[in-house]
């Protein structure tokens, strides 16, 4: 088995693109090394990232700006301490979210930025990959499930926003993937809970997912009133909002702002497309539905730990209804909403399973799982339609994204400079 990996490793070293799709055999056969082709997969989607070179008014290149700006600081100390003083001039104010600063600086000297594109999309990738390889060992689940539960995870990363923005992407498969292992953790409030403070460093918005966690152990009886408060909790927030800036702490008014300002639907709905507007309320959709799932199955579940994932779910999804009037909010909380949901789906199957082909999953009430998974594979479809956008701003042809081998990959990465970014 050792002698056929290397043939996959050396074919996949010299057409990287070609050989990637191929990779799932081993994986899916499960094949001895199965967690190293898994690595590869990951690595052979995520190379086109370091052709991305960004649009001038992409988030991509203020990013890549800052990185710039970075290099110029001689070690760790001098620099962290000019960003938590605030005088390095980049347009997004990095002493809010240092871990995702200390990622651009790592890369700084480097002067080639899609390293950082790269970075971040293959962590992304192998966080929600890694999910559902997991799942595959421990639970023996059907061939035709894994690879439909992982084509679904794979959908769901906009490859166009993770290798742009990239701050928002990167800390929601942390958090999913955080909300995952609680299942082992049987979500207690211990040490683990530190680990929420990598997201919250990356990107802001993480910390009202990470409180929503640090008090479900006094939520996960999910009786009616503590499903009502979380229903209700955005709109009592947006009233309170005002009240709470009279703190005038300076993080939690910066959170109060952002919050603010994201109401104003009027400000970003022009920038919606058709097919953003689906994806927003499909994801609505998939949410009301496992409201229902919920109730109608998912509280009977025997394992209580799979049973508290479930209840967290549960929350995320009336923690999504709660901002429905806000379109700009509601995008960003159902990128939560469609990896979660296609995590319960694939548990709820495998945990009740038992010796029956897929045929007979159908035949045993399981189509309704089935369809809300398929659901979360089309709203990722649709959601990455901009994925051509993306295709358009990368310097390798058609042909060469196919023919070229890693080490060309990784050849002759475009160096930034600050003519390549409108200041705002």
């Amino acid at each position: 088995m050792f002698l056929v990996f290397l043939m996959f490793f050396g074919v996949f070293l010299l057409f990287p693109i070609i050989t990637t799709p191929f990779l799932l055999i081993p994986i899916v056969y499960r094949f001895r090394y199965s967690r190293y082709y898994l690595m590869l997969f990951v690595i052979g989607i995520s190379l086109i990232a370091l052709r991305y070179i960004p649009y001038f008014t992409d988030d991509g290149a203020y990013h890549f700006k800052a990185a710039y700006l970075y290099q110029f600081y001689d070690n760790i100390f001098d620099w962290f301490k000019n960003l938590m003083s605030k005088n390095i001039p980049t347009e997004y104010g990095y002493y809010n979210f240092p871990l995702f600063a200390l990622l651009l600086y790592i890369f700084s000297k480097t002067g080639t930025y899609s390293l950082i594109s790269f970075t971040v999309i293959m962590i992304v990738y192998f966080l929600y990959t890694k999910i559902i390889y997991e799942i595959y060992q421990k639970y023996n689940i059907s061939k035709f499930l894994f690879l439909l539960a992982l084509l679904t995870m794979l959908a769901i990363v906009n490859v166009r926003f993770t290798t742009s923005g990239m701050r928002y992407s990167l800390a929601v498969s942390i958090l999913v993937y955080l909300f995952y292992k609680e299942i082992d953790n049987g979500f207690k409030l211990n040490k683990s809970i530190f680990y929420y403070l990598v997201p919250i460093f990356i990107h802001s918005a993480a910390l009202i997912f990470v409180v929503l966690r640090f008090i479900f152990p006094w939520l996960k009886d999910a009786n009616f009133y503590k499903k009502i408060m979380v229903l209700l909790s955005l709109p009592i927030f947006t009233l309170l909002s005002p009240l709470l800036q009279l703190f005038n702490l300076e993080y939690f008014s910066f959170l109060l702002e952002k919050f603010d300002y994201y109401q104003k639907t009027e400000i970003f709905i022009k920038l919606f497309s058709k097919s953003d507007f689906i994806n927003v309320y499909l994801g609505v959709l998939i949410s009301l539905l496992y409201i229902f799932l919920y109730h109608t199955t998912f509280r009977f579940q025997k394992n209580l730990n799979v049973k508290l994932y479930f209840s967290f779910v549960l929350y995320i999804c009336l923690f999504t209804l709660s901002v429905l009037p806000f379109l700009t909010i509601l995008d960003r909380f159902v990128w939560f909403v469609y990896p979660l949901v296609a995590i319960s789906m694939i548990l709820h199957i495998a945990y009740n399973k038992t010796h029956i082909e897929r045929v007979q999953y159908i035949r045993n009430n399981y189509l309704p799982f089935f369809i809300v998974l398929t659901l979360c594979f089309i709203g990722g479809v649709i959601g990455n339609r901009r994925f051509l956008d993306f295709l358009r701003l990368i310097d390798f042809t058609t042909m060469e994204i196919l023919t070229k081998n890693v080490f060309e990959y990784f050849s002759d990465l475009h160096h930034f400079s600050l003519s390549e970014v409108r200041g705002r």
